[in-house]
């Protein structure tokens, strides 16, 4: 796949199967086409809970002022921004693919230290973080066991990994049905009359379809030096959030 964005080439359930070199083009791509729109459409999208999803997940971590945060897939900035606003002190950093996005991330907020970086290959020494946040990311990343193992290099022995991110309900089967025709119909409706192509919100809809069950999320981390130690979820498994540990020794 070519880096010029080229959505007519894979369909969004294709898309969700890239990998590699493949799938970090196709988000980079898409995220920079969708950068100067995205908070506005993915409030219109989840109906404003996003917001409310990064508070939720976030206000309870009792960062200390001086701890060493690294926000990965920080978009435009709003998780970076919620813990700056939560944890006065902190020394935060927020990595993203996508150029466009960054862009809007520095315009919000110029005292911030953001940087271009994948998630496969962090630009940071081992053991640089007390804690490493990734928010609504992990169904984008180009591998899942090669952005495992990095965000857990760049954790001390002991630091904690808190990945929040996009859930596909699974009970009761009413909600189910309605979030699939909610995002998977509804959603391209919502969006069109602000953007030209749907595709970045078809392939929402199917990356959420096709994300990680929480049982199963929970064994690729620990099977991955960390031990998971809090689960929730949000909004009736809309979103979820896990908290692992590192292995003090892995």
């Amino acid at each position: 796949m070519s880096q010029n964005t080229n959505y007519s080439s894979v369909t969004p359930t294709q898309a969700t199967k890239l990998e590699g070199d493949d799938k970090r083009n196709y988000i980079r791509n898409l995220f920079d086409d969708i950068a100067t729109r995205y908070d506005f459409l993915r409030t219109l999208v989840f109906l404003g809970h996003t917001s409310l999803w990064y508070r939720q997940a976030l206000r309870d971590l009792q960062l200390q002022p001086g701890e060493k945060i690294l926000d990965v897939g920080c978009g435009t900035g709003e998780s970076t921004r919620c813990l700056n606003r939560f944890y006065p002190g902190i020394q935060i950093e927020g990595m993203d693919l996508s150029p466009g996005m960054l862009s809007v991330a520095r315009s919000m907020d110029a005292d911030s230290n953001y940087f271009e970086g994948d998630v496969c290959s962090i630009p940071r020494p081992d053991c640089t973080y007390d804690v490493v946040v990734t928010a609504f990311t992990f169904r984008n990343f180009p591998n899942r066991e090669v952005s495992l193992a990095q965000m857990l290099r760049v954790l001390r022995p002991g630091g904690r990994l808190l990945i929040l991110d996009h859930f596909y309900p699974e009970k009761p089967v009413l909600w189910r049905n309605i979030y699939t025709i909610w995002m998977s119909k509804i959603v391209p409706q919502i969006v069109r009359p602000f953007i030209a192509d749907t595709t970045p919100y078809r392939y929402l809809a199917q990356s959420i379809i096709n994300q990680l069950k929480m049982p199963d999320f929970i064994q690729l981390i620990e099977t991955s030096g960390a031990k998971v130690t809090k689960t929730n979820t949000y909004t009736g498994g809309a979103a979820g959030r896990l908290i692992a540990v590192r292995h003090p020794f892995a």
